[in-house]
């Protein structure tokens, strides 16, 4: 089976399954945390090689469960102008990833996975007070098939048809409540060589976190139409190439079908100056979107990042700018963006689509910037331990927002995995200002 992901991101994990051999296809070296969110290697495939059956039957006979046990926790307390006291709502809620994988039957596999949120109505607050992140429709628990795919590889090729999960620029699984983003469609990835290869994707409708619109009735754990019921999807192709160890040049094309046609182009990479205890990450981006259908998604970002390590210490900064014209804004497109200054809760394509509606002048520029430290506990022996501490500050002629994150990961053991996050948001632009808290705990198996 093949599996995407971001190496070393802490709010894209993937439920480990149970493979005869892990290989990664490119050396990347294991970094940890948020701040690497946007480091070389987060768009490497990773191969999974299952058991190999010699009929029909075995491939089930030796099918593989796997799972990931989560427990979290949120808390979030709103400050709007126009109401005197702060809201206060939270939530506990237990669930995670459950499913198989067969064994591959002259290469074939099937894939199944199911997404569940059960709210732990026992030390929950009543409906007013809860929060909604976790849970579906009436903020009700929820259950559904969100990965059921057939699956295909060999040494040079690899393709998944059906409901997927994927980490591309712009549709991604932006793991960071109970349900990650997962796509209905198709992607394959072609290895050329060891330092040349191509990705291919078309999707046509997604669920999860991202994709929930609760004012017209469409939740997290429905699949529904990436744009509207006319548009045939996105389609979308790459070439990535290896150029030095640990580092890579990529261009990605999209066409979303009544929305935007969008191109993305990077380079990013890792500089070692003394082993690996002094290095340097380093990446340059552009994306340019051009608005299909009146929709009114187009523009231009530009972004740099640097991130300085020594030994268990690294601290960093990113900028990016969004130039669009009067009444335009530029688009995550589906899951979290590739944008090098994005924040746990804002990222510069929500000011530039926040100012959009407000912009009177003849365009709808944004900057961006966010710095953070952290520090690896490992050189203390405790290791798989992260603590990190972001800043950013995002601006435009119509509004300004500040944000501060810390972040606590701890990877403890193979199986159990503890994240726990800090957020302080301010948005001048609709006088909008909470604190969040949310710890999640995980059990993979």
């Amino acid at each position: 089976m093949i599996e995407m992901i971001y190496l070393a991101q802490a709010d894209n994990r993937v439920a480990t399954q149970t493979p005869v051999v892990t290989q990664k296809m490119t050396t990347a070296i294991e970094q940890s945390g948020v701040i690497h969110s946007k480091v070389a290697g987060k768009y490497d495939v990773v191969k999974e090689l299952p058991k190999e059956a010699n009929s029909f039957n075995g491939m089930f006979d030796y099918a593989d469960a796997f799972g990931k046990f989560r427990l979290a926790y949120i808390n979030s307390a709103h400050k709007i102008s126009s109401i005197p006291n702060k809201t206060e709502k939270s939530a506990t809620s237990f669930g995670g990833e459950f499913g198989f994988n067969t064994a591959q039957f002259h290469g074939f596999q099937a894939h199944i996975a199911a997404y569940v949120s059960q709210s732990l109505d026992f030390v929950n607050p009543d409906k007013n007070d809860l929060n909604e992140d976790f849970f579906a429709k009436d903020l009700d628990s929820f259950a559904y098939i969100a990965e059921a795919s057939i699956n295909y590889s060999n040494d040079f090729f690899q393709t998944k048809i059906g409901r997927i999960r994927v980490e591309t620029p712009f549709a991604n699984s932006d793991d960071i409540r109970m349900a990650p983003n997962t796509f209905e469609g198709a992607w394959a990835n072609i290895d050329y060589s060891d330092k040349v290869k191509t990705q291919l994707l078309y999707f046509n409708r997604w669920a999860g976190y991202d994709s929930q619109d609760e004012s017209t009735g469409a939740f997290q754990n429905e699949f529904k139409d990436l744009v509207s019921s006319d548009s045939f999807g996105m389609t979308g192709a790459s070439i990535t190439y290896e150029y030095a160890k640990n580092s890579e040049v990529s261009f990605w094309y999209n066409y979303v079908d009544k929305m935007s046609a969008m191109a993305y182009a990077e380079v990013i990479g890792i500089y070692f100056i003394d082993g690996e205890d002094f290095h340097v990450d380093y990446g340059l981006q552009a994306a340019n979107i051009q608005e299909l259908e009146n929709s009114n998604v187009e523009g231009n970002v530009f972004g740099a990042m640097s991130i300085f390590h020594y030994k268990g210490a690294f601290f960093g900064g990113a900028y990016n700018i969004a130039l669009s014209e009067n009444g335009k804004y530029v688009t995550n497109g589906f899951g979290g963006g590739p944008y090098y200054t994005s924040l746990d809760e804002a990222t510069i394509s929500s000011i530039s689509e926040a100012g959009s509606v407000y912009t009177s002048g003849p365009n709808n520029n944004a900057e961006s910037f966010r710095i953070g430290a952290g520090y690896e506990f490992e050189r203390v022996s405790i290791n798989g331990l992260v603590l990190e501490l972001v800043y950013g500050e995002l601006y435009s002629d119509n509004g300004r927002i500040t944000e501060k994150d810390a972040i606590l990961t701890y990877d403890i053991t193979d199986r159990w995995y503890l994240e726990g996050t800090y957020t302080n948001y301010k948005s001048t632009s609709n006088k909008n200002t909470f604190d969040r808290a949310l710890v999640r705990l995980e059990y993979k198996f």
